[in-house]
């Protein structure tokens, strides 16, 4: 995470999925592993916060996890207790085996409880379907900074596209302490170069959490490029934590989305060409929320001012399944 260059960009998490644990004490706590944690969770802790990073950690509503292991069902209280005096910063918290959903709200309460900052990502989705605001029956904006909308991504172009099209029309419960979760990013992972920027690109313009799902040990050149692309990026984390929406539909499967920047009349715009041939794509001003008129047009993948434009701008040739991304100021 340090020395690839993934901190310095903003990857500031280092989550650990189920089968951690090994079962509890005699007292009840959950114990880690020994076998895979000999030096024990709390140590695992120290050693990133001392690289400047932060550790999340995984359990389940369940009295088992997903994979069979010790859930947290009865424990909320204890396990959050242990969870915070480990140092962890961030919990997954991950519906399966028959667990109600008001166990979402338990443990919420259980973190809050413990007076330690713990990031709070739940996924209220097992199996078939999803549970998006507002059908789902927790609140999940108001218990949780972060919530699964469907299940599990594959890396496919039909899973991440199908996954962008649930959370198209949730864009209005995205905000700075709650987000849609979209799932992990499978860039790096056998789809196209084009693909693979298109994924990590509408994650971005999602305001989605951006968590590497590929082994950033081994992450060829490409990879590394469209992970750590600052401009990229900078959509994704900017401060009024908009999520964009799709506001022109130029031809069959062609998709216009703007989201809003902090700064005065500042848009970033992807022209996503989810069709099977390579096309042209034009936004016009006045479709994204700015003025008639002249315009500054940066390409945020080259990371390039392209100069002022009237009206409207034009992406010719956009590769089928790729994406142009651009910061328009007015």
């Amino acid at each position: 995470m340090v020395s690839s260059g993934m901190s310095a960009v903003g990857y500031l998490y280092v989550n650990i999925d189920d089968c951690w644990m090994s079962g509890r004490d005699s007292s009840g706590n959950l114990v880690a592993d020994a076998s895979k944690f000999p030096s024990g969770i709390k140590s695992l802790a120290d050693y990133m916060h001392g690289k400047g990073l932060k550790l999340g950690i995984y359990e389940s509503p369940a009295s088992t996890t997903c994979a069979g292991k010790t859930g947290s069902q009865g424990h909320e209280t204890q396990d959050a207790n242990t969870f915070a005096s480990w140092g962890v910063d961030y919990l997954k918290y991950d519906h399966c085996n028959g667990a109600q959903m008001s166990s979402f709200q338990t443990m919420h309460d259980a973190l809050i409880a413990t007076g330690r900052a713990i990031f709070y990502s739940i996924n209220p989705v097992y199996g078939s379907g999803s549970c998006v605001p507002p059908t789902c029956s927790i609140d999940e904006a108001k218990i949780s900074n972060m919530w699964r909308i469907g299940f599990d991504i594959t890396n496919t172009w039909a899973s991440f596209t199908g996954l962008i099209d649930t959370d198209k029309p949730l864009s209005q419960y995205a905000g700075p302490g709650h987000w849609n979760d979209p799932d992990m990013l499978e860039v790096g992972r056998g789809m196209s170069a084009d693909e693979d920027r298109s994924h990590f690109g509408i994650w971005a313009m999602l305001a989605a959490p951006l968590i590497a799902g590929n082994d950033i040990r081994s992450m060829s050149t490409t990879t590394k490029a469209i992970m750590t692309n600052p401009d990229v990026i900078a959509v994704n984390q900017d401060p009024l934590g908009k999520q964009a929406t799709v506001v022109a539909t130029p031809g069959t499967n062609l998709e216009v989305w703007s989201k809003q920047l902090s700064g005065t009349n500042t848009r970033a715009v992807a022209l996503f060409n989810r069709s099977g041939s390579a096309a042209s794509m034009t936004v016009q001003w006045t479709t994204i929320g700015l003025a008639a008129g002249a315009a500054t047009v940066r390409d945020l993948w080259n990371q390039t001012d392209l100069g002022s434009f009237t009206n409207s701008y034009t992406a010719t040739a956009i590769p089928m399944h790729g994406i142009v991304m651009l910061k328009i100021t007015q």
